[in-house]
């Protein structure tokens, strides 16, 4: 496994989920592929996706069905990449809880700059959290009454 990261791409276009596998695994990230939404939960239920890469138009559910699941029932980030890129899909895709948003056609570099980006707020974000979480905290008490001052 590398170093950067397990990727989910969910795209229909076989080409550009074989050129995205390519050359993601290059910049040091794992991949899997969907090419549509069918067993999407089965993976991100195996705990181990650190973002997906989810296109708007799919077979069956589409990308913002998918991306409301997503958000309903678990915490990886969201990347639509989608050739939906006027302004109002864009904005539907963020306020649908996509933490960033790409129109196709797409330059690769662009995207793997935003991904680490995306990467890089939800890894600062989840250990700011753990370290409040794990943080020792002075827990004063008088008869039945306690204060926990929370963490230092």
């Amino acid at each position: 496994m590398s170093n950067d990261g397990h990727l989910l791409v969910v795209d229909d276009d076989v080409d550009i989920c074989a050129s995205l596998e390519s050359y993601l695994s290059r910049n040091g990230y794992d991949i899997s592929v969907l090419n549509s939404g069918d067993g999407l939960e089965e993976i991100l239920d195996g705990g181990n996706i650190d973002l997906v890469i989810l296109d708007l138009m799919l077979p069956g559910r589409d990308g913002l069905e998918l991306t409301n699941d997503i958000r309903r029932n678990y915490s990886v980030p969201v990347v639509m990449l989608t050739g939906r890129g006027d302004d109002i899909d864009r904005i539907i895709g963020l306020e649908m809880g996509a933490d960033d948003y790409l129109p196709k056609p797409f330059n690769p570099r662009e995207l793997l700059a935003r991904i680490r980006a995306v990467l890089k707020r939800t890894r600062a974000s989840q250990s700011a959290a753990a370290n409040t979480t794990n943080a020792e905290s002075d827990t004063y008490s008088i008869g039945k009454m306690s204060l926990d001052t929370g963490p230092r």
